[in-house]
């Protein structure tokens, strides 16, 4: 008797995030792909691949999809993560952040699926990091307050659920999606001093490891809360000049300023980050440090064929 092919819907599919998780999925399982995005269509053409366009926040757009492909396991890569403007769009970033995840908690209840939620390290006040997945939460600005009300709501679902937090995506994407790697190599390029904060801490995280923890939890069949980020824990400022470093550019152009110097309208946790001893262990993954990432991304770049990023 044939097995039955597992479908697997990714919510959120213009993001960064899900572009990596499709890519590993299509190439290390023979899961059904579908992908639900407010953008438009893409044109590939896959037999694994589905695309439906749609808004999650929405509840009979999400259901229509899921009840036409009903997807063994749902994954939840949407979000809005810009702080500043989580802060001042308080209603808009609860109806996606949190909404949203009450929307496909409710179509998994129903479908019995399994459900894969993205979180952040902002969740935490940034006074002690980096955290295990163990540590009391305590954000410091809405759009931490809105995520971790996104995780309650998926804890308390009644429904089998798994909440990946991480911190500091980079990585290649055939978009060229603009992320602090590709920003920090354009200003370089530029010749222009900048200025970078060196009072923030987070372990930059490889999209290509954030992909291949969710293919683990999906085989294993994994529940709870894991933490996935990159093996080093630094602040932005270094991270910047590693990029410098890695990339061939000149690392004098970037000087060290404080947060506060930026006099900023949102507070942010300084000393965030995340502890990843239960993902390597249970998961068995080694993630990247800051450099072999760095060159994992260049490679990409030049495979994805965007000759003008000459790095």
């Amino acid at each position: 008797m044939q097995k039955e092919q597992t479908s697997v819907l990714i919510v959120g599919a213009g993001s960064r995030s899900a572009e990596a998780i499709t890519r590993v999925l299509k190439t290390e399982t023979d899961h059904r792909i579908v992908l639900l995005s407010r953008n438009t269509p893409t044109s590939e053409h896959d037999d694994k691949l589905a695309f439906y366009q749609g808004d999650f926040t929405v509840r009979k757009q999400l259901k229509d999809v899921c009840l036409r492909e009903r997807p063994s396991v749902i994954i939840n890569t949407a979000a809005l993560t810009n702080v500043e403007y989580c802060e001042m769009n308080r209603q808009e970033a609860w109806n996606v952040n949190v909404r949203g995840v009450e929307n496909i908690v409710g179509m998994c209840r129903i479908l019995d699926s399994r459900m894969i939620q993205l979180s952040t390290d902002y969740i935490f006040d940034g006074t002690n990091g980096p955290y295990p997945e163990t540590a009391t939460p305590n954000p410091l600005n809405y759009y931490g307050k809105s995520k971790l009300a996104a995780e309650n709501v998926c804890a308390t679902g009644n429904i089998e659920y798994a909440i990946v937090r991480t911190n500091v995506l980079y990585g290649a994407t055939m978009s060229f999606k603009p992320d602090f790697v590709i920003k920090i190599s354009e200003k370089l390029q530029q010749k222009q001093e900048f200025g970078v904060v060196n009072d923030q801490f987070h372990n930059p995280t490889l999209i290509d490891d954030l992909a291949y923890a969710i293919k683990k939890l999906i085989v294993k069949r994994r529940q709870g809360i894991y933490n996935v980020a990159g093996s080093e824990y630094l602040n932005r400022y270094d991270f910047a000049t590693a990029i410098a470093r890695t990339y061939g550019l000149d690392e004098n152009l970037i000087k060290a300023i404080t947060t506060e110097s930026l006099k900023p309208a949102v507070e942010r946790p300084l000393k965030a980050g995340l502890v990843t001893l239960k993902a390597e262990t249970d998961l068995g993954i080694n993630f990247s440090n800051v450099a072999d990432g760095l060159t994992t991304m260049r490679r990409q770049m030049q495979l994805f064929g965007y000759r003008e990023w000459k790095l």
